[in-house]
């Protein structure tokens, strides 16, 4: 972790892979909302193999708070994340995925992001698609695949927390110190991995509903749904075994 005198109070970061067609709104997007919570923020673009050094250029010449971390070999979600913060020094991290899945600017989800780890005492702040209040669009076999996969998870982990996997995401630093090096996953299965262990070791996680509709990304839906259930149930094999056998 860099070692800063004064942190910057916000660190907004937008991974970004295979994805770059969405970043220039996402960036404008969170540059105008941050505004209306604090000027003392940086948004941090973390780009994992895909070269957006043009775009991510012309942003930093539109913008004067643009960081941009470059890795030209595939590292993974999890990986990436946690390479670019031991660079930067802030007092909360906050995360999206750069299609903006997750509207920023309904249910107040952005403000209580900001403000849940900030001004709330809590370490997490994590969006969920299935709490009472929320509202997510998605095809219907992904949406079971999640909600199958989620309740796997409260049933190994006892994390009493309805989605793991939205990216959707706020820390605090003491938070993003002690995961750098407690959460091993360096894929998507981090997001679910780091609630899991910060619930282990006692943080305060709050979740927050949002409003989510699933972009149609590169593969088609049936090719992605195999990969990503192949993922998290090796993933979920890994930290079952870690957690409860010690493996």
């Amino acid at each position: 972790m860099a070692e800063n005198k004064e942190p910057t109070r916000l660190i907004v970061t937008i991974p970004c892979y295979e994805d770059s067609e969405f970043l220039a709104e996402a960036v404008e997007t969170l540059e105008n909302e941050t505004k209306k919570y604090t000027a003392d923020f940086k948004v941090l673009v973390v780009e994992d193999v895909c070269d957006s050094s043009r775009i991510v250029e012309n942003l930093q010449k539109q913008y004067g708070n643009i960081m941009y971390f470059h890795s030209p070999e595939r590292q993974g979600r999890g990986k990436a994340l946690r390479q670019a913060w031991r660079k930067v020094e802030g007092d909360v991290y906050l995360f999206m995925d750069v299609d903006l899945s997750t509207d920023v600017r309904r249910m107040d989800a952005y403000a209580k992001l900001v403000r849940g780890v900030s001004e709330g005492g809590f370490d997490i702040v994590t969006g969920s698609r299935y709490l009472a209040e929320s509202r997510a669009y998605r095809p219907i076999i992904r949406w079971l695949a999640s909600k199958a996969y989620n309740f796997l998870i409260r049933l190994l982990f006892q994390t009493g927390i309805s989605d793991h996997q939205c990216g959707f995401k706020s820390f605090s630093r003491r938070c993003v110190i002690d995961m750098d090096t407690a959460v091993k996953s360096d894929s998507w299965f981090w997001d679910t991995e780091i609630l899991v262990i910060a619930k282990k070791m006692g943080y305060k996680i709050l979740e927050i509903p949002v409003f989510w509709v699933e972009m149609k990304g590169p593969r088609t839906p049936m090719v992605r749904l195999i990969k990503d259930i192949w993922l998290h149930s090796t993933g979920m094999l890994r930290l079952f075994l870690r957690v409860h056998i010690g493996l």
